[in-house]
């Protein structure tokens, strides 16, 4: 499932990730940022990982990896907010190959990661 937080403001979007994701969710996400992207050129990404399981469907795979290879070089700062060991490795693994500044927040830090997003 994603969840649209309310701490999206202006050119930083905020949603959560919990479950599994299919793609009609995915494409509310993408909605979003397409939003975000209409007021600038750049945005701030948060995601909260919570029981995240991944993809629910292949169609929303598909949509992540055209994200990942797409929108996301708009990304201009990326929190990633979750005790899960893969967001550590993950934000090292692609960091070098994405203009995006990544960094992962503890579980519980959401506010954190909000204003170091903003900043």
């Amino acid at each position: 499932m994603i969840e649209l937080l309310p701490q999206s403001i202006g050119v930083c979007l905020a949603v959560h990730f919990s479950g599994k994701v299919i793609s009609s969710e995915y494409q509310q996400f993408l909605d979003a940022l397409g939003e975000c992207l209409k007021t600038g050129d750049q945005v701030s990404l948060v995601v909260k990982f919570a029981d995240f399981e991944f993809y629910g469907d292949f169609e929303s795979a598909k949509q992540d990896f055209k994200f990942g290879f797409g929108d996301y070089k708009h990304i201009h700062r990326a929190a990633f907010v979750g005790d899960q060991k893969w967001i550590g490795w993950f934000t090292r693994l692609v960091g070098p190959f994405t203009r995006a500044e990544e960094k992962q927040f503890p579980a519980g830090r959401l506010e954190e990661a909000l204003n170091w997003a903003r900043g």
